[in-house]
């Protein structure tokens, strides 16, 4: 992983080292979004009323929610390295499922399957 530009570096450092396809692809084809993405980006690297650990475990459920099949690694990725146990990302997952039914879960496997693989 590279964290390059000042503000993309920042996003990395914050979501513990990691960075996300996502941004990387940001960064490069359109770097002045990173700027506003690491502005509007507080609130979730963050601690306030809620801690960023359980704001990223509503993210990974919002995401699942959303069958954003790109975002679910990502968003386990970063409440991992926020502390966030295996068990707690599983029962984000199953909070998705019961809001949004079982497709929630199909949209959710290959990334927490990817995060469990590389855990240890």
């Amino acid at each position: 992983m590279t964290c390059g530009e000042d503000k993309f570096d920042k996003l990395c450092t914050e979501m513990g080292g990691f960075s996300p396809d996502t941004l990387r692809a940001i960064r490069d084809l359109d770097p002045k979004f990173i700027g506003l993405i690491h502005d509007l980006d507080r609130v979730m690297v963050e601690d306030g009323a809620i801690c960023r650990k359980n704001k990223r475990l509503m993210a990974l459920a919002c995401a699942a929610v959303r069958m954003c099949d790109d975002c679910i690694y990502p968003q386990a990725k970063v409440a991992k390295n926020y502390g966030a146990t295996k068990e707690e990302i599983l029962e984000a997952v199953r909070v998705a499922v019961m809001i949004g039914g079982i497709p929630c879960w199909s949209a959710a496997k290959n990334g927490v399957a990817r995060l469990f693989d590389e855990w240890d």
